[in-house]
């Protein structure tokens, strides 16, 4: 077993990167809500979160789940061969689950470019160009453009997007299933300089934090299963791959 407490694969991978030019970076803020038909407050089920892009890399960073703080990242790195790099943050513990590209494919995860626009964009190429374009009621969305598509995706579940072409991630992306309703809604939005300055600057983990956090390679887990005080933290990585099998 090896927990490494210097920069880690995360913030080595992070360092290697080419430095992004201010247009490519975009910090939003959203609220993902699941609501039962017809939907009241009551049965309401909401989750606040940061998606922050930047050159080869998404941080996907939960706030708030129905109320309650949530303290982790998804970060994914796209290497230049095309390879895919992932770390499960837990921000309140100080530590990082780092997944190879190899161990991400042991578990069945997908590293693939359409996988990177769900990742990135939330909503892919593909999904929209099965959509039909029509007229939106507000063509300006935080000083950018904004496009309506409609239509169904997957087992006919209707859906409504408002787009922002020239930043390629949605404003609004609503779900009708039979039974309920899901709605992804941006709350806040920076891009270019400003998401670059610190004013209102988003919970980004930077390099000073990673190399603060401990890290520890998925693969070395199986290790730790007969260290209680390791189990502790590693029971409360709800939302980290592969884990299931870990946690006895």
């Amino acid at each position: 077993m090896k927990i490494i407490q210097t920069l880690g694969l995360a913030t080595a991978l992070m360092m290697a990167a080419k430095a992004s030019i201010a247009e490519e970076i975009v910090n939003a803020r959203f609220e993902t809500t699941q609501c039962a038909t017809p939907c009241t407050d009551a049965s309401a089920k909401r989750l606040q979160w940061w998606l922050m892009r930047e050159d080869d890399q998404v941080e996907i960073r939960n706030l708030y789940q129905n109320g309650q703080p949530a303290h982790n990242s998804s970060l994914w790195m796209k290497k230049p061969a095309g390879q895919f790099n992932y770390s499960y943050l837990m921000h309140e513990d100080g530590r990082a689950i780092d997944y190879s590209d190899v161990d991400l494919k042991l578990l069945a995860i997908k590293t693939d470019a359409q996988i990177w626009q769900v990742k990135s964009q939330l909503i892919t190429d593909e999904e929209l160009a099965k959509l039909k374009k029509v007229p939106a009621d507000n063509q300006k969305q935080y000083g950018q453009d904004v496009e309506k598509y409609v239509g169904e995706l997957g087992n006919g579940v209707g859906t409504e997007v408002l787009w922002m072409p020239a930043l390629k991630l949605p404003f609004t992306v609503q779900y009708h299933y039979p039974e309920h309703t899901v709605t992804i809604q941006m709350q806040a939005l920076q891009t270019g300089t400003l998401a670059a300055t610190d004013a209102a600057k988003p919970p980004k983990a930077t390099l000073a934090t990673l190399s603060n956090y401990q890290h520890v390679d998925y693969a070395d887990l199986g290790d730790m299963e007969h260290n209680p005080s390791e189990m502790q933290w590693l029971a409360r990585a709800h939302g980290a791959p592969g884990l299931q099998a870990h946690n006895h």
